[in-house]
């Protein structure tokens, strides 16, 4: 098997080229959270926030960290965790969408082109709990706020969230037409008026400026804005640092490409996997003592693919699987992959291989729906997100209602009857409704989402939410 081979591959190129780390090591890390939101991790160990000073664009913090989240860290690692002194969460961009293209895989936000694929993660908050979305769920005119690394003509999105107003935007980019007697320049096509705002750093043409403010049609009236005329996050020339995420600008005549605001120089790395344009990779070394903006790669290892962005998403628990022909069912859904699928799990985080998947695992697959083959669906990524094991703990099915029953208030989902009470949580567009007047919406085709406990095949619904736009 292709994947099998590949992982063997990655884990004897670690074991001969890395040194296990020594315990209490410092190391600086920036990268894309994994993992769950009650067990984050990044660069695949477990973070220790205990001790930890938590900042969001340099004000402290106490939101929820989340897969897809960008962040630097700083702390001491150990065999099995990294326990964290400094975390920062690192916003790119933050503002209205002006435009979605679902085809395309794009949404534009302040000018800027945000590419998405199989591994960004779009949530919003609701109820006090967060959900996932789909790109399909976005359109022009939500507020939303992207973190992602710098990509050919735009952004490459790791985290996107949909909040339900607008508030202070977030832009930075290179400045353009400087005014310094009128305080303004132009950034991704807008005029940023700094002259009430707090400066911090020299305003030049061409610095890189990272600006929050409020916007009035094309102005931004800023409130803060930071010139900086080197690139990276600051960390030091002399210490061990990870990077963590998807690259771009692959050049590999000189053997460099573009991760999370570095260039990075691998001539010298060890380089486990194929590395491509969009591939998601770790990368080990050092600054560069004269360019801050230089990474110089020790080690560079492949962990996912790159791959579109999806257009629908079923969750559920597997029902069968064949890994000689990368099959997988989950109940009426049949999907089918191939080496450029996304496959991980989030508990361990880390990739794995298709042979790993085992019905009974409950697992979140994004998949195209134009795209059969012998009637199953393409799976662009599938997420193992954990086993019932016979417990009947609280599980989530997603997918497209059939058999909807008005007298006996279920319907049958990905092959499951779901059965619902008085007491279950019935949602569409965040509005509460009550058991008859959801089933009276309901119909069938509709794609809901499910929260609840399977007992011999019966879907026991706490929370029941209509997808319908």
């Amino acid at each position: 098997m292709r994947w099998t081979l590949l992982l063997v591959g990655l884990l004897l190129a670690a074991c001969q080229t890395a040194q296990p780390p020594q315990a209490g090591s410092g190391v600086a890390v920036l990268g894309v959270l994994g993992g769950t939101p009650d067990r984050p991790t990044l660069a695949g160990k477990p973070l220790d926030l205990s001790g930890a000073t938590v900042t969001k664009d340099g004000e402290a913090w106490t939101g929820d960290l989340l897969p897809g989240m960008v962040v630097r860290a700083e702390g001491q690692e150990g065999a099995s965790s990294l326990k964290v002194e400094r975390l920062e969460v690192q916003v790119k961009l933050k503002g209205p969408v002006e435009a979605v293209d679902v085809n395309a895989g794009t949404l534009t936000v302040l000018g800027q082109t945000v590419f998405t694929d199989a591994g960004t993660q779009i949530y919003e908050k609701a109820g006090g709990a967060y959900r996932t979305l789909l790109l399909t769920d976005l359109s022009p005119g939500d507020f939303v706020e992207v973190q992602g690394t710098s990509a050919q003509g735009g952004l490459l999105a790791t985290y996107i969230e949909r909040y339900p107003t607008g508030g202070e935007v977030r832009l930075e980019g290179a400045v353009q037409n400087l005014d310094p007697a009128g305080k303004t320049f132009q950034l991704s096509g807008y005029t940023v008026d700094y002259s009430r705002a707090r400066v911090e750093g020299t305003p030049q043409e061409g610095a890189w400026a990272e600006v929050r403010g409020t916007l009035s049609g094309t102005t931004l009236q800023a409130s803060r804005v930071s010139f900086k005329t080197a690139g990276g996050s600051g960390f030091g020339a002399s210490r061990r640092v990870e990077l963590e995420g998807p690259i771009s600008d692959l050049n590999e005549a000189q053997k460099t490409f573009r991760l999370l605001g570095y260039t990075v120089d691998y001539a010298q790395a060890v380089v486990v996997g194929q590395l491509a344009e969009g591939v998601y990779v770790e990368a080990k070394g050092q600054v560069d003592a004269q360019d801050p903006g230089l990474f110089h790669a020790q080690q560079v290892k492949v962990k996912y693919p790159r791959t579109r962005a999806p257009k629908a998403e079923a969750k559920g628990q597997v029902t069968a699987v064949d890994p000689d022909r990368l099959t997988l069912d989950l109940g009426s859904l049949g999907f089918y992959a191939d080496a450029n699928t996304l496959l991980k799990r989030d508990d361990p985080d880390g990739p794995i291989a298709f042979a790993e998947i085992q019905v009974g695992d409950f697992v979140e697959v994004r998949y195209d729906p134009a795209l059969t083959q012998e009637g199953r669906f393409y799976a662009l990524k599938v997420e193992v997100k954990g086993r019932s094991g016979g417990q009947g703990g609280i599980q989530e099915w997603k997918g497209t209602v059939s058999q909807v029953d008005r007298t006996a208030y279920t319907f049958v989902l990905l092959g499951n009857t779901v059965a619902t009470t008085p007491s279950t949580r019935f949602e569409w567009h965040d509005q509460p409704y009550d058991q008859a007047g959801f089933f009276a919406l309901l119909q069938e085709g509709d794609v809901v989402e499910v929260k609840g406990s399977n007992s011999g095949g019966v879907v026991q619904a706490s929370k029941v939410e209509l997808k319908r736009r």
